[in-house]
């Protein structure tokens, strides 16, 4: 039973402490994650080995009751057969005897079994309760670091947003708005020329048709009166 005890000790606790102490060695939240995967799961296999270790440690413990009950009822029998002054039963109290020396024989070794369990039982149970300290211990550190890796990269993004603001800003002051805001006024200055030319060739038109036709109509008014000549000039008088 030693040898069981110590395999346990060197297989299970063993790994327990490697598996406790590899947090040592977690440098990312991905790496946290699955360090708590591993942990959840070291920590179901320890409460089955626990359960089991329990339950043997129960049987035991029941055997052993068992074994000191028989011997203890063998001895009161026997000494019932001894004191009651007949030789004829004696045999049946010895045998009896015996059959208690062999139970003492066993009782030795179930109770060599039942500190072994017990210690296996304690062990495994403590381990349990290691574990899974630890994994809540860690599932809160993920949680807090899931938290601040948000932060820190909405933080980022907002630093990254500002950087290029200050750049679009850095870019706007090499804008002249008085040289924007002077050629739009010289093109509007050039255009107002412009329109006054056009209505000037529009006016300028109109007058030289007006001065045609007053021509023309003094033209025609000298014709009529050579035409009338005198007489009719003076008839029209």
């Amino acid at each position: 039973m030693t040898s069981i005890l110590q395999k346990l000790r060197t297989l299970t606790l063993g790994n327990l402490h490697e598996l406790l102490d590899a947090a040592l060695d977690l440098n990312s939240v991905a790496a946290c994650k699955q360090y708590v995967r591993d942990l959840e799961e070291a920590k179901d296999k320890m409460r089955d080995q626990a359960a089991a270790a329990r339950g043997r440690l129960g049987q035991s413990q029941a055997q052993v009751a068992t074994l000191e009950a028989q011997i203890a009822t063998d001895t009161e029998h026997a000494e019932l057969l001894i004191s009651d002054d007949d030789e004829s039963n004696d045999d049946d109290a010895q045998r009896l005897m015996e059959g208690v020396i062999g139970k003492q024989e066993l009782l030795a070794t179930k109770q060599t079994q039942l500190a072994t369990d017990k210690q296996v039982a304690e062990a495994l149970g403590e381990a349990v309760r290691k574990i899974t300290a630890k994994h809540a211990e860690m599932v809160n550190n993920v949680r807090r670091l899931e938290s601040l890796e948000q932060q820190t990269k909405a933080q980022e993004q907002a630093t990254a947003a500002l950087k290029q603001a200050g750049k679009l800003a850095s870019s706007a002051d090499g804008v002249s708005v008085d040289d924007v805001e002077q050629r739009l006024r010289d093109r509007a200055a050039a255009s107002g020329e412009k329109f006054k030319d056009a209505m000037a060739d529009v006016s300028g038109g109109s007058v030289a048709e007006s001065v045609q036709a007053a021509k023309a109509k003094q033209l025609i008014a000298k014709m009529r009166a050579k035409k009338a000549g005198p007489t009719g000039g003076a008839t029209g008088a």
